[in-house]
């Protein structure tokens, strides 16, 4: 799925999330990408697609809500709120802190995905 706005990347995230579709996924990071949460820091693809395959089988869905996007030429930092929903009906929300860069095919791709935002401060 092609981003052609930074603002969009959650969007086609929580879309292709929804389609369980973890290769649509992986092509919305740059092969070096850097994904973040609670358990530390997951670095290039293998990693990430490990994470992200331990998400679409926990079997919740995900919307992102209100973004906001600063562009600064072919970089991009991006804040979304989004709430999880699990099927035993727990719900989880927070706000991400992602930077995404511009590709030379003028698609945008994550660099560094941070779906946990603030929360991470003080942990390693």
């Amino acid at each position: 799925m092609d981003v052609r706005r930074p603002a969009d990347a959650g969007k086609a995230f929580e879309m292709l999330f929804a389609a369980g579709d973890l290769e649509g996924l992986m092509e919305l990071y740059e092969p070096d990408a850097v994904f973040t949460n609670a358990r530390g820091a997951h670095a290039g693809s293998v990693a990430i697609r490990n994470v992200l395959q331990g998400y679409l089988n926990t079997g919740a869905s995900i919307r992102m809500n209100e973004s906001v996007a600063f562009e600064a030429g072919e970089l991009a930092l991006v804040h979304w709120s989004w709430t999880m929903t699990f099927p035993d009906g727990r719900t989880a929300e927070g706000a991400t802190a992602e930077v995404l860069r511009k590709s030379a095919d003028g698609t945008w791709r994550f660099v560094i995905d941070n779906p946990d935002g603030p929360a991470l401060i003080g942990h390693p």
